[in-house]
């Protein structure tokens, strides 16, 4: 299975942007994160970082900025990649979130869960061929 089978688009912003306001904007659209580009890298901004990086540090969310928290992808996909290569890449740079490409420009993102939830289809896809091929019965 393919990555850009599973990835879901994403959403960019401007740096200038208030957390208040990206924090606003991620609940409105239910999303978890939004890139930023900044000097040309892909830059990234979760809700675990509003939680860590202003609220735990009781920061006001209308003066911090975007740029006061947010973190370089150091990791992108192809869109043509497979799932198991997205698999190895969150399980070794423990990461939860990946930035898709084609042509080198971001086209969407990945998440270990969107990952994980093909692996278990695949699995499951793969076990139910096996056991029809062992009963008779072709379930393809």
């Amino acid at each position: 299975m393919k990555i850009k089978e599973i990835m879901h688009g994403t959403t960019m912003v401007k740096c200038p942007m208030s957390i208040s306001d990206i924090a606003k904007l991620m609940s409105e659209k239910d999303i978890g994160s939004v890139l930023t580009e900044k000097d040309g890298c892909v830059m990234v901004v979760t809700e675990r970082d509003i939680l860590r990086k202003v609220v735990a540090l009781d920061k006001d969310p209308k003066k911090t900025k975007v740029s006061d928290i947010m973190t370089k992808c150091a990791h992108t996909i192809d869109s043509n990649s497979d799932v198991f290569e997205a698999s190895d890449i969150f399980n070794k740079c423990h990461i939860r979130r990946l930035p898709v490409t084609e042509k080198e420009k971001i086209i969407g993102m990945v998440t270990a869960r969107d990952v994980a939830k093909s692996l278990i289809y695949l699995g499951l896809k793969a076990d139910i061929t096996k056991r029809s091929i062992y009963v008779g019965r072709d379930y393809r």
